[in-house]
């Protein structure tokens, strides 16, 4: 059985001046979004971004859009995070096409050398504390090798944040954590367990239960709740 994730650890890396580019796994429901998008930020501002294998890196890059006789150029998320000094989020990264890719390589180089050259032949170098944190349910194995070479840090998240178990009553604490256990797609995250208590609030604790996961598994939680 895996051990519990250190979750002071991620934090300590994250909060850490020396973290440009991070590669957080693990599956959903863990806390990876949360974590990325809270922790050791300081004062700056964060983007996020969810990938999926339509996503376009002209979304994330800019683009050239009309203004009245004229057309001018609008910076992507991605572009303003460089220039702020600003952390970016990208979930989903496996979900990264080719194209945008293209777009990450060149960013995420050493902070020597990152740079990106826009269709407006700006060259934008990346502010003082950028910080690009890839989040995704697989290993870092299934990544493009010249993306995997990319990362300062490798953090493996395997057990839910802390943080949002407390958020949990005592009614559902422990089942919850024992169902995230489970194995043969029986397993449940804890979002699910949150969204429960949540509508636990105003309907029938059952009913509450079948609202979020179901009518079989639903039931089978319920009963064993």
């Amino acid at each position: 059985m895996r051990k519990k994730t250190d979750w002071g650890f991620i934090e300590k890396v994250l909060g850490s001046d020396a973290t440009r580019i991070v590669f957080m796994s693990g599956e959903a429901g863990t806390g990876k979004t949360y974590t990325a998008m809270r922790e050791g930020l300081g004062d700056r501002n964060c983007y996020c971004v969810t990938l999926t294998p339509e996503t376009p890196a002209a979304e994330l890059r800019g683009f050239w859009m009309p203004k009245g006789d004229e057309f001018v150029w609008q910076d992507g998320v991605f572009i303003n995070a460089m220039r702020e000094g600003a952390r970016i989020v990208i979930n989903e990264v496996a979900h990264a096409s080719h194209d945008v890719l293209a777009l990450l390589y060149p960013v995420l180089e050493s902070v020597e050398t990152a740079a990106l050259t826009l269709p407006s032949g700006e060259t934008v170098v990346p502010a003082e504390g950028f910080q690009v944190i890839c989040t995704d349910n697989t290993d870092i194995e299934y990544l493009p090798e010249a993306l995997r070479d990319r990362f300062d840090a490798v953090l493996d998240v395997v057990s839910p944040h802390p943080g949002a178990i407390a958020r949990l009553s005592n009614k559902f604490r422990a089942p919850a954590e024992k169902a995230f256990n489970l194995k043969d797609g029986r397993k449940t995250s804890i979002r699910g367990w949150l969204q429960v208590q949540k509508y636990a609030d105003g309907m029938d604790t059952a009913d509450a239960f079948r609202a979020v996961f179901g009518e079989e598994k639903g039931h089978h939680l319920y009963t064993a709740t």
